[in-house]
């Protein structure tokens, strides 16, 4: 195997002409001798000849001797290396992906895992390989060693932890096409199990890979797992599941905030599978509710659950219909709705774009103009229940829906509706039970329904009675009119209240970032103009898109971190949203490296970066260049001294 010397400094080698200089010195630098007669000089011939000869070897070697040194600390500033000759015109690509993630606080034997990690990689990394660092967030490609030591220190423990199987497919990706460069990627983690399905990694010849698994000293961690608000007529309960996977905590202490004034403390037990309940009146709302665990010894991300009460907002409620309603005013109650009729005859189309659901009341005189504004109100995601009046409108109605829903004629034939379908998420909350003693309503004449799996009830003959086609709800028969007894039917109240009420959705008293949350607004702004999340740090713009009265906000990657962030438009802070990190990674527990990957070497940092140095054959030997310049300086110095 071929070796041959290369500088990381090639440049500096030109100073090597500087040498011409102190030979020249000495070339020209004849010493004058002061003349002194004797009476008789014979006897000193012999002793002039050797003296002569003596001051001509010391200047010759003190010559060399500073030539040396100075040639040394020359080559030393160049930075010369010794390569191997056979990748002269290969370059060596180096991966290392570094799990931040939110287990990798646990400390270790040296500190937090995170930390000693991204240390190590400092101490060891050869300052003349370019590498690329992977973490589940960000990349930084083809980064030296100068650069990464500012740019990894600002690395943040993050909630998204990406499992084994992509670490590997991303950075496989970082690697160039060019086959004759030897690639290596480093895997540094605690391998932590999650929930995450795993698959067993085999063995690809394209790199080679190193497992670095971090390991905490310590496995126990305290954390506060779900946080749930209940309303009731008085005030709120606030229903706290903590947790803990120590064998001996017998006991943690919690501390409830209101921003940062603390309004009360309380003690999960144990025996009491770590739950507790905080209860507060209606009147004081938390706009930024805190939950706070005392915990020493864990991870410090899950020791704090952030939530607000927010403000309910009334729900707009329009009928529309031919003559007054009688039963639909006494279900939507002024506490909680925002109840408004209109007539056919006399429709203010603007007010129908702000309502959150429409109800269509048996029509009979259904205009063009009035098809058109309840489509656009249904594109834009606003809910319409459709009571149908009779089969003569069954093409207006399936021109609002714009498929054929309604089918066919009206069918006269006595029915009982027999099934209320339990599992459809309008009776989900409603009946804890299955019902089956009830006095079930009936219908005389129906409109066949076209059909669909989203049925909330059904005759007795197994047709729909009521079903859901995306956002509108429609009746097969007209139930304001002699036709069904369903207005007398104790199922009226529930089935019409539960569909305005998941018409607007109510803010949650908290989100999980990472995952899609949707959030409805009541807030009309013009279409040019964008709400915006703020907290003390920083202020986003999410994803936003106006739905008639209402305003749907998006969020999944944005924020990053967990808190209180204010929704605003300009100077007007409409509610608070909070956000919280998700506990997969509170349990600590990690995969057994030695079974799944038998066919890959678990090893250090150091041993990794050092095995990496070795194979590409790179030697540093500037420092030998040093040493030797300070030897040649040193016999200098013991020639001007001994030799006479």
């Amino acid at each position: 195997m071929f070796f041959r010397m290369q500088f990381v400094y090639p440049e500096v080698l030109y100073a090597l002409f500087a040498l011409i200089i102190p030979i020249v010195v000495h070339l020209f630098h004849l010493r004058k001798f002061k003349r002194q007669e004797f009476t008789n000089i014979t006897f000193l011939k012999n002793i002039e000849l050797q003296t002569r000869q003596s001051a001509i070897l010391k200047k010759w070697l003190i010559l060399l001797l500073r030539l040396l040194v100075l040639g040394c600390l020359i080559l030393a500033f160049a930075q010369p290396y010794f390569s191997n000759q056979k990748i002269k015109n290969t370059t060596p690509e180096v991966v290392i992906y570094i799990d931040n993630s939110f287990s990798m606080q646990a400390l270790g034997p040296h500190g937090a895992l995170l930390e000693r990690s991204i240390q190590e990689v400092l101490n060891h990394l050869d300052e003349k390989l370019s590498v690329t660092i992977l973490t589940n967030t960000k990349t930084y490609r083809n980064r030296t060693l100068k650069t990464l030591r500012n740019e990894l220190l600002d690395i943040e423990y993050v909630a998204h932890q990406l499992d084994i199987k992509t670490v590997i497919s991303k950075g496989k990706m970082l690697f160039s096409e060019n086959i004759s460069n030897p690639k290596y990627f480093i895997i540094i983690s605690d391998f932590q199990q999650t929930n995450n399905a795993f698959e067993n990694i085999k063995k690809d010849n394209d790199f080679r890979l190193f497992l670095i698994h971090k390991r905490p000293i310590n496995t126990e961690n305290n954390y506060i797992e779900t946080v749930e608000i209940s309303s009731h007529t008085n005030g709120y309960d606030i229903e706290i599941q903590a947790n803990s996977n120590s064998n001996v905590q017998d006991s943690l202490t919690l501390s409830l905030y209101n921003n940062q004034t603390l309004l009360g403390k309380s003690i999960v037990l144990k025996n009491q599978n770590f739950k507790n309940t905080f209860s507060l009146p209606k009147s004081s709302l938390l706009t930024k509710g805190k939950l706070v665990l005392d915990d020493n010894n864990g991870l410090v991300f899950d020791d704090t659950y952030y939530f607000n009460i927010p403000k309910e907002n009334k729900i707009k409620v329009m009928v529309v219909s031919d003559q007054k309603n009688t039963y639909l005013s006494r279900i939507f109650t002024d506490d909680e709705f925002l109840f408004s009729e209109q007539n056919i005859n006399a429709v203010v189309y603007s007010e129908l774009q702000n309502q959150d659901l429409l109800i269509l009341d048996a029509l009979d005189n259904i205009s063009v103009a009035f098809i058109t504004s309840v489509k656009d109100f249904l594109n834009k995601g606003g809910n319409v229940i459709i009571i149908p009046s009779s089969d003569e409108n069954i093409d207006k109605y399936n021109s609002i829906l714009s498929q054929n829903i309604l089918q066919n004629k009206t069918v006269l034939s006595d029915q009982k509706i027999t099934t209320i379908h339990f599992d459809h998420p309008i009776y989900k909350t409603v009946f804890e039970t299955s019902i089956k003693n009830f006095q079930f309503p009936k219908v005389k004449k129906y409109i066949p329904l076209k059909s669909t799996s989203n049925v909330l009830l059904s005759l007795q003959n197994e047709t729909p009675f009521l079903a859901h086609y995306g956002n509108a709800y429609v009746f097969s028969s007209n139930i304001s009119s002699g036709d069904s007894n369903f207005i007398h039917s104790p199922l009226i109240v529930p089935t019409f209240y539960i569909i305005a009420k998941s018409s607007y959705q109510l803010p949650k008293t908290q989100y999980t970032i990472g995952l899609k949350n949707e959030i409805e607004i009541n807030y009309n702004i013009n279409t040019d103009e964008v709400l915006q999340m703020t907290n003390s740090e920083k202020s986003y713009i999410p994803l936003q898109n106006k739905q008639h009265s209402k305003l749907k906000i998006t969020t999944e990657d944005l924020p990053e971190k967990a808190g209180h962030y204010a929704l605003h438009y300009k100077s007007d802070t409409i509610q608070y949203l909070s956000y919280n990190f998700n506990r997969n990674e509170s349990v600590l527990r990690y995969l057994n490296l030695e079974e799944l990957f038998s066919d890959f070497r678990t090893d250090t940092i150091e041993s990794s970066l050092n095995f990496i140095k070795s194979s590409v054959k790179i030697k540093s030997i500037w420092k030998w260049f040093v040493i030797f310049a300070l030897v040649f300086l040193a016999l200098e110095m013991l020639i001007l001294k001994f030799f006479k």
